[in-house]
């Protein structure tokens, strides 16, 4: 499996937003039916959405692929010890239990 075919499969399943089978896929893409099942499941943006009635009477997955958004920014700007931006100094006791 090499992300190329990934790359393809990802492509197929953005230009028809309702979904495809790998049948499907792999009759438009020219690839092997068992290489898109391959590159469907190791793909952390693509999913099934439902549940088709196949041949046979078999039920058969339709993957649909998503936008991933970015990873959210590091809240870099929080104030974290309140209305002071500085951190607050420790304040050591002396003695035993003083």
């Amino acid at each position: 499996m090499t992300p190329v075919r990934q790359q393809r499969v990802r492509a197929m399943l953005r230009l028809r937003p309702e979904g495809m089978t790998p049948i499907e896929i792999a009759a438009e893409t020219g690839m092997h039916v068992a290489n898109v099942r391959t590159s469907l499941r190791a793909m952390p943006d693509v999913y099934v959405d439902r549940w088709r009635m196949g041949k046979r009477g078999q039920y058969e997955k339709v993957w649909v692929a998503v936008h991933v958004p970015e990873d959210c920014p590091h809240p870099k700007d929080r104030v974290k010890w309140g209305i002071n931006t500085s951190k607050p100094r420790t304040q050591w006791r002396t003695g035993a239990y003083a």
